[in-house]
Formats: C-alpha cells, sequence, structure tokens
C-alpha cells in the first residue's frame, strides 16, 4: 500500500479522476471531464448543454434507464462533440465524443466507459494524485488529476465569476482588496472534502480540506459559490480547528445547490 491515512480518513484529499480540455474549439472556457468507468456511457447535465450555444441539437438514442443518478435522474436524447486536450508533449489531440444529457444530473461531463473503450484509453495512477491517462496506440500521454493537491490549471474563481454578475463584482472587490494588502503570508486554499447537497433555505456544515499544518486554529475568510443557474451558496468568515475541519455552508436560493469535493 503506497497511500497511508489515518483510519476512517482514506478518501481525504481525493477527488474524481479528471482531465482538462475544451469542447469544440480551444477559444472555449476549460471544462474539467470527470473519467467515470463505473458508468457505461458518457452523460452531460442538462444545465450545462443548455449553457453551450456550439452543441447541436438533441436527437434520440438509446432507451436507457439510470439507476447509479438521483432518482429525479432523466435521460433527455444524446448530443455529440469535439473533446480537446494535450498530451504531455503539448500536442493538441481530439477526441469525437457522443453524450446522453441527464435532467437532474449535477456534474457537468461524465466521460464514461464507452468512451475510455473507444479510444483505447488506459491509466497510470499515483498515490500523489498525478496521474496520466494514455493511448498506447499513439503514445500520447494526458494528465490527470485524482487529488485535491494535483491541479490542472483550472482558474476556478473565475469560472465562478463569469455565472453572476454579483459574484463577479464581489470578487473584483476582494481581488482589489487582496493587491493592496502588504501581508507577505499567503493562507492555503480551502476545499471540499466531499460532495454537498445544500437544500433550500437552509445551512448544513461542509468538511474541507486544507494543509493546516502544525496550527491548530484557523480562520476562513468568506466564500461565494455559484453554480450554472447563477444561484449562490455563502460560507460566513468561520474560525475552526484543524481537527475539525467543517464549515456553515448557507443556500438562500429556492432550489438546491450541488458542492462537489475539490470546490475551492
Amino acid at each position: 500500500k503506497v497511500r497511508m491515512r489515518p483510519e476512517g480518513r482514506g478518501a481525504s484529499g481525493i477527488a474524481a479522476l479528471h482531465i482538462k480540455g475544451h469542447i469544440n474549439s480551444l477559444d472555449s472556457p476549460p471544462v474539467k471531464g470527470k473519467l467515470d468507468s463505473g458508468a457505461d456511457i458518457t452523460l452531460m447535465s442538462e444545465d450545462f448543454f443548455n449553457s453551450r450555444r456550439d452543441l447541436p441539437a438533441l436527437k434520440d438514442g438509446m432507451r436507457i434507464r439510470l439507476y447509479q443518478l438521483t432518482a429525479g435522474a432523466k435521460i433527455l436524447g444524446y448530443t455529440t462533440f469535439t473533446y480537446i486536450t494535450k498530451t504531455t508533449e503539448g500536442k493538441d489531440i481530439s477526441f469525437e465524443v457522443e453524450a446522453y444529457v441527464v435532467r437532474g444530473m449535477w456534474s457537468p461531463l461524465l466521460l464514461s466507459e464507452d468512451f475510455q473503450t473507444s479510444y483505447e484509453m488506459g491509466v497510470e495512477r499515483r498515490a500523489s494524485g498525478h496521474c496520466f491517462m494514455t493511448l498506447p496506440r499513439q503514445g500520447y500521454r494526458i494528465e490527470a488529476s485524482s487529488s485535491l493537491e494535483v491541479e490542472l490549471g483550472f482558474e476556478i474563481r473565475q469560472s465562478f465569476a463569469h455565472s453572476s454578475s454579483f459574484v463577479r463584482r464581489k470578487l473584483a472587490r476582494r481581488a482589489r482588496a487582496r493587491r493592496r494588502s502588504s501581508v507577505p503570508f499567503a493562507p492555503p486554499p480551502v476545499y471540499a472534502a466531499n460532495d454537498l447537497i445544500v437544500k433550500p433555505g437552509f445551512v448544513q456544515y461542509l468538511e474541507v480540506v486544507a494543509d493546516w499544518g502544525e496550527r491548530e486554529s484557523w480562520i476562513v475568510d468568506k466564500v461565494l459559490i455559484a453554480n450554472e443557474n447563477e444561484e449562490v451558496a455563502a460560507i460566513a468568515t468561520s474560525w475552526i480547528q484543524s481537527n475539525s475541519p467543517y464549515l456553515p455552508m448557507a443556500n438562500p436560493g429556492t432550489r438546491p445547490i450541488m458542492i462537489r469535493a475539490g470546490d475551492l
């Protein structure tokens, strides 16, 4: 066993294996493709599909029932697109993808067994979480991550800012404040440790992970998170202990909000 964790914390810091790519154009925003080999078919959420103007209209496909998603999940049809990513040598490569669009699914894109088998993809896993997807026939390797500590270059805060003008203004003010600050210490980023659905009008506790170091007490700055529907969840500035890292997450909206493991 290479990766060692205290008892009961074996999943700490783990994120679903994913790669970074673009849909149809390198000029489009990067999209995290989760490599879900536990699912038979590649899936895309309805919200993500509706947010794109460059995807073909939905077509009828196979009659499929979803047993592994929530009870409200429903397949609406399928669409096709090109998924573009980079190899470790910096070469742009593209894949033709067929994805079924699902109502009631939270993850934007699951690149499942059909996708991986079509291209005979393999995976080189590392205990550090810095993994590689492989294309043995072509000799290509693609950087992948299965850890909250290994980032693939996503601009997480900027992607949230684009989805809501309120969040965009708020983050701009915070960025200006950080630039004015003369404090040399850069606090560690805080990530969600697990998936959490926050009910509308409720406050629920979110477990977080970070590089706490030897310090036991931390003050976590307030956080705003917006989804594709411009719904906002908020965490007030909180004082937490590294041995009990839970933050109160409030959802003032009218619909549930999903916080994914690895969200900043």
